[in-house]
Order: C-alpha cells, then structure tokens, then sequence
C-alpha cells in the first residue's frame, strides 16, 4: 500500500532489511538506512539523466552536502521495505532531494531529506546541471510531505562545524577514532554518508555523557538500550580513504523524553570538522519496543555532563 502523499514521488529502491544490517537492539543499525538510501539517490539523479554519474572513471557525479532523516518505524530481519523519491528544488548546481522508506503496508520506516552537489571531479568544483536534467526535472519534481519535515533538530541551522580547538574549550572529550577504508568511499573517492553515521553508531556506547545508563550493566540486562529518533549531518570537508579522524559528541539539551546532541567528525592532524550532526534520540525498551521516558534521577544526571551553548 502506497500512502497518497507519495503520488508525485518514484519508485527508486526496492528489498528488505537483512539480518545482517541489524543491529543489538534487534532492528536494522541507522546506517544502513543511509547506505539503502544511497542507491535511491542514484537511481533517482540516473533518471534526471546523468546516466553515467556513478560509472567507473566518470568525471562529474554528485555528492551530498547536507543530509536529514527521521526514524519513524522499527525494520526488524526480513522486512520488505521501498523507497520512492523526488525532486523538491533545483538549483543552479545543487538539488533537494527528497526520499520516503516505507513498509509493505506503506506505515513509514524513515524519510530523508538532502541537499546533494553536482561536482566536477577533476578539480573538486561544483558545476552547472546540463540542460538535459532541467528539462527531465519537473517530471519528477513533488512537494515535501509533512512526514518528513525536521521535528527535534533545526534544518535551517547553519553548521560551523567547530575545530577540535572549540570543543576541547567547550568541555568536549574525544571518545572516538580511526582511518577511513576502502570499503567507505563511493565513486567520488570520497566517504559515504552511510560510513559517517556508521562511524557514530559504532562509538556511541562510551558516550558517558549522554547515555550514563550505559555504564550500568544491569541497564542492558534489563532490555534497555537508547534509539536515534532524528539526525542531520552537514559536510564540510569530504574525507578520503586513508583520511584519520575523531569522534567528540556532545549532550546539549535533554526532557524526559529526547536528548539532543552535536556529534563532530575531525580531521586529528588539521583539527577542522569533516562532518558536524544534530541529532535527537530516546531511551527504549527492547521488549515493550517502545520510547522510554527519562526519570528525574536521569535528567540529573545528564545535566552534570551537559555542554551549554554548543553549535553545530
């Protein structure tokens, strides 16, 4: 069952959640959301008729910029799962893109909101879209559902992306950090959004900070974990294999139901941000499969290890 709203949208992914993109929480890991909606995207720029954007050698592909989404329905092992995207804008040389993942009986998994760059490789500019994805475009052109408009964080915030020097001023520890590999880059060289969020979820369990339960074993042994409920990444410099990095996140704000976050992504040899994140998540309750709400001893705790006046 297709929901209405999505009339104007295209079908561009089709499949289902494997078991081996689930993680301990039991449902499919937040990073595989944005590998799945990766392919969409593609689909999507091939039928605006750049045809050879993602081929081996190509000279000009796209990239994202900036990147939105809403989790709003558990995909546990084996759930059939599509999704349909549009066209919200077209720039000169950028584009919104817009992308609903749905189950089979159309309740909605997550939705995705981009802006993505057409990009010169060579030279690593962006560049006009060519005459024929300006006439391809209103075909595929829809308006931006009510479902997948930002709730907890702000899409129109502009990013700063802040220095390893501003965070570590600011209180912020670095809890994570590796080297970017082959297997993360897309045809650009450069690292997919899906390995960024890939590289926070992998980190998240020593985020004292903002999950002090997880330093409580009985926590986990009672069927307890925390979710990501909403999250929006903006790049600022795009990271290639071989790249280092670091990973600070920081507790900005908290109510008994949501913690807000600024997670950042560093270059460990210049200090500047690849990547920063505004992101909102929950308590949750493994067996109930539901939103937990945060007690008053919780929010005590969480406001001890707050980061005041922090910016993306």
């Amino acid at each position: 069952m297709r929901p209405d709203f999505l009339k104007d949208f295209t079908l561009t992914w089709a499949g289902e959640c494997s078991a081996w993109e689930c993680d301990e929480l039991g449902h499919m890991n937040m990073r595989h959301y944005v590998h799945k909606v990766d392919e969409a995207r593609k689909s999507l720029i091939i039928r605006l008729g750049l045809m050879t954007a993602y081929h081996h050698g190509t000279v000009s592909s796209v990239r994202v910029r900036d990147f939105h989404v809403k989790y709003q329905g558990e995909a546990r092992p084996g759930t059939p799962l599509r999704i349909d995207s549009a066209l919200l804008e077209l720039g000169d040389a950028t584009a919104k893109l817009c992308h609903v993942m749905t189950h089979r009986d159309g309740k909605i998994a997550a939705t995705m909101v981009e802006t993505v760059e057409h990009i010169y490789l060579p030279d690593d500019r962006i560049f006009p879209w060519p005459k024929r994805v300006r006439d391809a475009a209103k075909q595929f052109t829809a308006d931006l559902p009510a479902p997948a408009k930002a709730r907890n964080v702000d899409a129109a915030h502009v990013h700063i992306g802040p220095s390893v020097t501003d965070l570590e001023k600011a209180g912020v520890s670095i809890i994570g950090a590796g080297v970017f590999g082959k297997s993360e880059l897309d045809v650009t060289e450069r690292v997919t959004m899906g390995s960024l969020f890939g590289r926070t979820t992998s980190t998240i369990a020593w985020f004292k900070e903002g999950w002090p339960e997880f330093e409580d074993p009985d926590y986990h042994a009672g069927g307890k974990s925390a979710a990501l409920l909403e999250m929006r990444a903006v790049m600022h410099r795009y990271p290639a294999r071989g790249h280092a990095y670091v990973y600070a996140p920081a507790l900005v704000n908290a109510n008994a139901y949501t913690r807000e976050f600024v997670h950042n992504i560093l270059d460990p040899v210049t200090g500047e941000s690849w990547v920063s994140m505004q992101a909102s998540g929950c308590k949750f309750d493994l067996t109930a499969r539901k939103l937990m709400k945060a007690t008053d001893e919780d929010l005590a705790m969480l406001e001890r290890g707050m980061v005041k006046g922090l910016m993306a």
